[in-house]
This record gives C-alpha cells, structure tokens and sequence, in this order.
C-alpha cells in the first residue's frame, strides 16, 4: 500500500509539473506578444510585410512604436494588391493613406451589433463594428501588444474626401456644387494675421499686407459646415436641369435689379435646403425630407441617379425634387419689442417690453407697450431685411390691457395706432382702435411689397393716443 501510495504521489507530481510547463509556456507566449510594439507585432507576420513598409515610409512606424496606446487596422498584403500603390509616393497621399489605420487609444472590437466611429490620424471618422472597419471585413481581431491593439483587414480603406471636399471636386459638373462653391469669400483673422506696427493716429495694428486671409463660405455660416468630419451630413444633389427648375420658380419672388443677383438669390433659396444633419441610408430615405429652415424637400426614389458615399455622410443625385413655393415662402413675424428705432426719446416709463399670459394659448410671450407718451404720431420702426417680392396678408397682435392712465388717473387708456408699410406716409392701413383684453390675430388687409429687400414698417400713434403690439405676421398669398 505504501508502495501504491508512493507511486501515486509520484504520477500527480508529475502531472502537476507538466501542467505548470504548460501554463508557464501560455505566460511565456502571451508575454512575448506583450513586450512587443504594435510596429514590431506587424513586422513579425509575412502578411502584413506591405503594410509595414507603408509604415516606414510614412513614418508611422516610429508613431506605433512609441509608449502612448494605438490601434491599428493592418490590411494583409493581398488587400494592398488592389491599391494603386504609385499614387501613394507623395508624401502627403500616403500618410493620408496609412493614417486612415491608425487611431490613437485602444479600440477592442465592439461588442454584439454595436457601432461606433472612430477618429483616426487623417482626421476622418471611421465606423467600427464586431466583424468590420468602414467597408473592409476584419479576418482577426484583439491582437493585444505592449501599447495597444491590433486588427487585420481583408481590404485597405481609401480615403473618401468629406462632403465639401467632393462638392468642390464636382463644381464643373454640376451647377448646385458651383453656386455653394460662388458663396466664398475672405476675411480678416487678426489673430493668425503679422502685425508690421501701430498706427500712430488709430493706435490699432497695422497686418502686413496678405497674411491672415481667411476664405470662408455663406452657407458654412448660416446652413452646415460640410468639410466637418466629426458630423454626418445627407446632401441632396440636384441635376442640373432640375436644380434651374428649382431656382425658375423662386425667381420672380427674389427680384432685384439685375438678373444675375436675382438668380444668386433665388439659387442660394434653393441651395439652402438641400442639406441636412444625420446619414440616411438609401434605404432609410424618407419620402419628405424636411430641412433645417422647416421646408419640405420631397424625395422620390425613382429620380436617384446616383449614390456618392463621403467621409462625413453621403450625397444623393436626384433628377428632380418639386419643392412647393409656399414651402420656401413662409410666414414672416416680426416681434413687437423688436423695433429697430423710434420718432424721439420720451420719458423712460412711457416704453416698456412687457412679460405676459396669453389666456387662450396658456403661453407666455413679451410685447411693447407705450403709454402716455404725450408725442402726436409718436412711431416706432421695425427693419425686416430680406423680404421676397410679393403679396403678403398682414396681420398683427395688439395687446389693450390698460384700465387706467396712472399720470392723470383717466379711465380708459384708449390705443389706437396704425401699421405704415414701407414709409411713414404710407396709408395702406387705417387707423385702428384697440379694443381691451383682445389676444387674438387681427387681419389688417394686403400689401404688396415691389423688390426682395428691407422692408420698413412704422407703428404710429393715432395722435397722443397709447400703442401696443406683440407682434406682426406677413402671410405670403401665393397665387
């Protein structure tokens, strides 16, 4: 017994030994992988040999070999034989190229179907999913070194240009890409501009003449900033025939002086609705897309001539997309507080900007109110700029809650005023007397404006009598 008691001593000792062996070779190879960089770990596998030089030539080798974290989406060499390899021995294509693999931080294969977009070096945003990187499948994944993460690819990713990018790339084909393009201009940025000197009379900075020019664009300013890679744009692209469609049927809204900025106005109408934030997939497309300004852009699939992917979204060609005119030409409203200037300074207490309830809506909204004021035909002035030529019904709010003159102690305040359009001696609209405790819309009749521009109008007391507005509204009347 002691014998067979020995004997199985000896066989689980053996057993145990051989076991440790094993889990020391298992620490020993995992720790091998750990001491390496991620440019050691791809210089180690025969096929990533391609990629590798790419990364030498780039010098990104040293960038992966250093001590902060990286991952890298490493195509094998029979994913490089389909890239033009010629095209990448300018400097700058081929850190664009190689860089569009690279990602600074640690960025293991995302878990079940989630998504994320990921920066890398080139500046654009790639998404990353469980099994792909943007269009390429992933053979192998998680392969962890010393500083980061290493993933193998089964295709190389080109590098897209961003949805400005392509527009500027396509002004020649299409005439909607020129007018965005025609919308540039350049300013002054002081701060990256050479100051020469001070002016001795100014006492400001004299730049040196051709430094610190800027370019920028209108509708970067007021609509998106398409060049924006960290944003997902949808771009709808007209054809040529149907974006000059689109621009002849806002035309006679937008007449000025000459045709050619006439025809500015009315394409950049257009233009300006053609862009909206987020990546519809064809398939997710909506029949009606609706712009940022609230117009309705109708979408039908069957006019989609073609499909552009982009780094930051996608553009979609369409040889047509009829926006409604009463789409684009909205209400206009013009906010009683608001005016831009006034007849002559009164007594301070006589203007106020007044908090309200409106008791049929059960919303709060501020208006003006003048009272005692003791200046006949006392007028304020409201300033609209950029109003298309047309009809329009005019409507206002004139808010009368004032049941007693507090200077002379009368009862009742009476307010009557009248709205003159386009110049203080306008009689379009008679004089109007106010009834008490009215908040709904009253319609004061039509008016027709002659050119797109500024238009003035005057709110102006009937006499020394008080004035009240919470505000205007100009409804097109299309025909």
């Amino acid at each position: 017994m002691k014998k067979q008691y020995s004997l199985l001593l000896i066989g689980l000792l053996g057993v145990c030994i051989a076991a440790c062996k094993q889990w020391d070779d298992r620490v020993m190879l995992t720790d091998s992988a750990l001491t390496r960089t991620l440019f050691g770990e791809i210089s180690a596998q025969p096929e990533l040999s391609k990629f590798s030089d790419l990364l030498v030539k780039s010098g990104y080798d040293k960038l992966i070999s250093s001590s902060k974290n990286y991952t890298v989406w490493a195509p094998t060499n029979k994913a490089l034989e389909s890239v033009d390899l010629a095209s990448l021995n300018d400097t700058t294509a081929l850190r664009l190229f190689v860089g569009n693999h690279v990602a600074l931080q640690t960025y293991p294969a995302p878990a079940g179907t989630q998504e994320v977009r990921i920066q890398t070096l080139n500046g654009k945003y790639i998404p990353f999913a469980n099994g792909r990187f943007g269009e390429s499948a992933i053979t192998a994944s998680n392969k962890y070194v010393a500083n980061g993460v290493l993933h193998i690819l089964d295709k190389a990713l080109a590098v897209q240009p961003n949805l400005l990018g392509f527009i500027n790339s396509s002004k020649d084909t299409y005439v909607q890409n020129k007018v965005l393009g025609s919308l540039s201009y350049l300013v002054l940025n002081p701060d990256k501009a050479i100051v020469d000197s001070i002016s001795s009379t100014t006492g400001r900075p004299v730049y040196r003449p051709g430094t610190g020019i800027e370019q920028k664009n209108k509708f970067t300013d007021l609509v998106y900033n398409l060049a924006d890679e960290s944003k997902q744009f949808t771009y709808i692209l007209l054809t040529n025939d149907a974006f000059a469609a689109e621009v002849t049927k806002l035309s006679p809204y937008f007449k000025t002086s000459t045709a050619d900025s006439t025809y500015n106005l009315a394409s950049y109408q257009v233009l300006k609705d053609m862009a909206v934030e987020g990546l519809y997939t064809v398939d997710k497309l909506p029949a009606v897309l609706k712009s940022k300004f609230g117009v309705d852009v109708p979408l039908d699939k069957t006019a989609l001539v073609r499909t552009v992917p982009v780094s930051n979204g996608v553009a979609y060609v369409f040889s047509k997309s009829n926006v409604a005119v009463q789409s684009r030409l909205q209400p206009i409203v013009v906010q009683g507080e608001n005016y831009s200037s006034q007849l002559q300074n009164v007594a301070s207490t006589a203007i106020a900007i007044r908090e309200k309830l409106n008791p049929v809506t059960s919303q709060t909204f501020r208006d003006l109110s003048i009272i005692a004021h003791g200046v006949s035909g006392f007028w304020v002035r409201y300033r609209v700029p950029e109003v298309p030529n047309m009809k329009y019904k005019v409507y206002w709010v004139a808010l009368n809650d004032q049941t007693r003159n507090y200077r002379t102690n009368t009862l009742p305040i009476v307010v009557s005023q009248r709205l003159a359009m386009g110049s203080l001696t306008s009689t379009t609209f008679a004089n109007i007397a106010v009834p008490n405790d009215t908040y709904t819309e009253v319609l004061l009749g039509e008016y027709t404006t002659t050119s797109f521009g500024t238009l003035d109008m005057y709110l102006i007391a009937n006499g020394t009598n008080s004035m009240a507005l919470d505000y205007i509204r100009l409804v097109p009347v299309l025909p």
